[in-house]
């Protein structure tokens, strides 16, 4: 299971509901009335075992010191964190 964000050509913050991707946001309502400025937008990651109904047999696996690493033995569940409040350099 490839990720979808961070490749070439799609952008990370894609709201395209046609394509898959783990990152999620919103904004929170703001009234005219809230004494304080917007918040913004607010990014949230899912972790990809819910989009996997059942686990398949014979996935592919890391090498056990990276799984080590990487917290999980399978490929396909792994899901790793990028901030998306830092600047990102291009």
């Amino acid at each position: 299971m490839a990720r979808i964000f961070g490749e070439e050509g799609n952008d990370l913050y894609s709201q395209n509901p046609n394509h898959f991707t783990p990152v999620k946001t919103y904004k929170p309502f703001h009234s005219r009335f809230d004494p304080c400025p917007p918040i913004g937008s607010k990014y949230y990651w899912t972790p990809p075992n819910l989009y996997m109904n059942f686990q398949p047999p014979n996935l592919e696996q890391f090498p056990p010191y990276e799984a080590l690493k990487k917290g999980t033995l399978w490929k396909a569940l792994y899901d790793p964190y990028e901030n998306p409040y830092k600047e990102r350099k291009s």
